[in-house]
């Protein structure tokens, strides 16, 4: 891999995918918002190109180098209080169509989309290829549509495209409203979160990891492949969150179990990598204990004013 273009670059995911990729001396197009650059690297190496995601189809791409591979992970409405918002899921899945046809234009060697376990949480079995689509919101539907339509598109194209499917990333930097960062959050500032029993099969991918899987599909990965990355730890929810309270203090109260389930169904985000092993060799190299750690540490100094350590 040489040349590589990558969309919603200045993102979480984005812009640590950018740094790995320049470490390993691949050159970089990097698209994203005007102005939404701060957390790309000043390289030589990279190329930033303001397009919002409703210019792609317009895009000049003159000067675009051929990428070896075409990173597509912008995504709007991602954050909780946007995954409902219908209509601007919908624009996703017209966005994605038209960077499936943009990495034809450029004789792309292949293009990975980025998909959620927000689009299988109902399968009794852990995420892997053959699971069937259940989404919980417009987010995972959108996602759902986009995977499928975008595949047809590119097998019609002659484009390979590969598909990976990410657990809950997590990593210094990542600020959201998941559960992880709101249990992190309320035992530093000494307040007791209160949460379901969290009962549900769940598992996280530490960024770096997230960022070598998405290198290994784009070097190793399989034409129409799908693969759920993650450490595949598989276990109930609360257990992560207690690993997370012991670490912080053992003492401290964690209050799983204080609010009631909505639904009778429990959500399941447990994934099997097997495919990802096989056809790349990829497996996660950071254990959550050892990951999260990492980010509480962050964190714990951020709110001493000790200003934390940088992203990345």
């Amino acid at each position: 891999m040489k040349t590589v273009l990558v969309t919603g670059a200045n993102g979480f995911l984005g812009s640590h995918l950018v740094r790995a990729l320049v470490e390993h001396g691949v050159a970089v197009t990097a698209l994203d918002r005007e102005g939404c650059c701060g957390n790309l690297p000043q390289d030589p190496l990279v190329t930033f190109l303001p397009c919002e995601l409703s210019g792609i189809a317009a895009l000049d791409t003159t000067n675009i180098p051929r990428p070896d591979v075409f990173y597509h992970l912008a995504w709007q409405g991602v954050a909780p209080d946007a995954r409902e918002d219908f209509e601007l899921q919908k624009a996703n899945i017209d966005y994605s169509l038209n960077c499936v046809r943009l990495a034809a234009q450029l004789n792309a060697g292949r293009i990975i989309l980025p998909g959620s376990t927000m689009e299988y949480l109902y399968n009794e079995a852990p995420i892997g290829p053959h699971s069937l689509p259940t989404p919980q919101n417009a987010y995972g539907a959108a996602k759902v549509a986009a995977r499928y339509l975008c595949g047809e598109l590119a097998s019609s194209l002659g484009l390979p495209m590969v598909y990976m499917v990410f657990t809950g990333i997590y990593g210094v930097g990542r600020e959201d409203k998941n559960v992880l960062f709101y249990t992190i959050d309320s035992l530093l500032r000494g307040q007791r979160p209160s949460v379901t029993k969290l009962e549900q099969r769940w598992d996280f991918v530490q960024i770096d990891d997230a960022v070598s899987a998405l290198i290994a599909g784009g070097e190793k990965g399989k034409a129409g492949a799908f693969y759920a990355v993650g450490n595949g730890d598989n276990r109930p929810l609360a257990e992560f969150l207690y690993i997370v309270r012991d670490l912080i203090d053992p003492a401290l109260p964690l209050g799983v179990g204080d609010v009631p389930y909505k639904d009778s169904r429990l959500p399941n985000s447990a994934i099997d990598t097997a495919a990802l092993q096989a056809d790349t060799g990829f497996t996660c190299q950071v254990p959550f204990r050892e990951g999260i750690a990492a980010v509480i540490a962050h964190y714990r100094a951020k709110l001493n004013g000790e200003g934390g350590t940088k992203n990345g």
